[in-house]
């Protein structure tokens, strides 16, 4: 059985026409047969085929057939017939459809800071459409995005994005402490790629494309498919930005991409499709702590990363860190504006390490939770210092503030590597 709006986005993918245009028709249809053949006259068709007034039925009729029903009858004028609709289902494993989607996704938001981790937004969205209830800031401490960190020293200033394409085994771990199954699965074939997508769609699940399949995204979430996968639907931080690549917005909301495999997933080796797979039984609590611990001590230690396997290197924790303050007072050509940009980017990495504080809490670990204080006071200095405003780019002149900002930087990188070593303590001696 179906509610009313889901069977009218049915109806309307699977005809063209929505629901209230097809009984429209039909009526206007039905009524020219009884006016041709003079079976009726104009009031008496007006009122059989349930129109409130002969007015009303005059105006649909014209509006319909370029001409009024009274001087139809009498000039016997040639007309479009509106043949009933047959639709026809194949239900050999399930149904064929050119195009099919999951409404009422929770929308990918980045500008919502602190909480505009695209990854965690993603799994939160995603889950969401399973019945899952998550809490954004115990994602992002279980997940251990708040303590990732990545940097692109490529001869310029560049911060680089948060990357989970390059953390992927990050992705696994997420999902698993949340209680399910995932399938990661690198960019292979158009065939076999829009095959899986259009699957898990069509059993109800969204899917998570890291490295996004539109310009800038670390993820995004697809939550439907048009043209019989040739077109994707879904939400992305930066869906409604100028130079995304995408046509207008899907009628549902979401947006549409079309050719999504052959550029930005593309690039760098190709980007990863993250199938959701089955609920299975959620870890106890001590072993979240345990396996989350261990994620992020590895986050913190790991001093370069390459998730895809394609040469492209990015460093990574508290290495990535240091980079990123150095590159802040150092001579490196750059403009104003790539500085500003970079340091936006590297604030969507910092504002979730104001997050975490909780977990910790909530699990009696008191030393780890007032580390995750001090360094979330200290994250709050930084767009102090060096507000985030191309209104603001007089800063990049001084070069106290940006001593001082680098400044910050490292001693956060100080308390991660504090954070870390006594997790690696708790670990062996207290998480049982």
């Amino acid at each position: 059985m179906y509610s009313p709006t889901p069977l009218q986005y049915l109806f309307s993918a699977m005809t063209g026409y929505s629901v209230g245009e097809y009984i429209r028709f039909r009526r206007l249809d039905c009524a020219v047969n009884d006016l041709f053949d003079n079976k009726l006259s104009v009031t008496e068709t007006a009122f059989k085929y349930q129109y409130e007034t002969v007015e009303a039925f005059s105006k649909a009729f014209k509006r319909a057939y370029d001409v009024s029903p009274s001087k139809f009858t009498k000039t016997n004028s040639r007309y479009h017939k509106f043949a009933p609709l047959k639709i026809n289902f194949n239900l050999t494993g399930g149904f064929n459809m050119a195009k099919n989607f999951i409404m009422g996704l929770r929308k990918i938001n980045i500008f919502t800071a602190p909480r505009n981790n695209e990854f965690v937004q993603c799994v939160i969205s995603a889950l969401g459409a399973l019945g899952e209830d998550l809490d954004y800031d115990y994602v992002a401490a279980i997940s251990g995005s708040s303590f990732r960190t990545t940097y692109s020293p490529f001869g310029k200033f560049d911060s680089g994005l948060p990357g989970i394409a390059n953390n992927l085994w990050t992705v696994e771990h997420t999902f698993k402490m949340l209680g399910y199954q995932v399938n990661i699965h690198r960019r292979s074939d158009y065939e076999t790629d829009k095959k899986m997508i259009m699957n898990s769609i069509d059993r109800g699940v969204p899917v998570i494309t890291a490295a996004g399949v539109l310009h800038y995204c670390d993820t995004c979430v697809i939550s439907g498919y048009d043209n019989d996968g040739e077109v994707l639907l879904g939400y992305s931080g930066y869906m409604d930005a100028s130079d995304a690549d995408t046509e207008p917005n899907d009628e549902t909301g979401y947006f549409r991409k079309s050719n999504w495999h052959n550029e930005v997933f593309a690039k760098r080796n190709g980007g990863f499709i993250i199938i959701i797979g089955e609920k299975t039984e959620k870890p106890p609590k001590n072993l979240i702590l345990r396996e989350t611990l261990k994620t992020i001590v590895k986050l913190i230690k790991t001093k370069e990363v390459n998730g895809r396997g394609d040469g492209y290197q990015q460093l990574n924790g508290t290495a990535a860190q240091t980079a990123f303050a150095n590159a802040i007072i150092s001579p490196l050509n750059k403009s104003k504006e790539e500085a500003m940009l970079s340091l936006m980017s590297g604030m969507q990495q910092y504002n979730d390490k104001t997050l975490s504080a909780k977990f910790f809490k909530d699990n009696g670990l008191n030393d780890l939770a007032e580390i995750c204080d001090k360094i979330k006071d200290l994250c709050g200095k930084l767009s102090e210092i060096i507000p985030l405003s191309f209104d603001r780019l007089d800063y990049f002149d001084d070069e106290q503030v940006l001593k001082e900002y680098s400044d910050i930087l490292l001693q956060i990188r100080d308390l991660e590597n504090e954070f870390a070593d006594k997790s690696d303590v708790i670990n062996v001696t207290n998480v049982t």
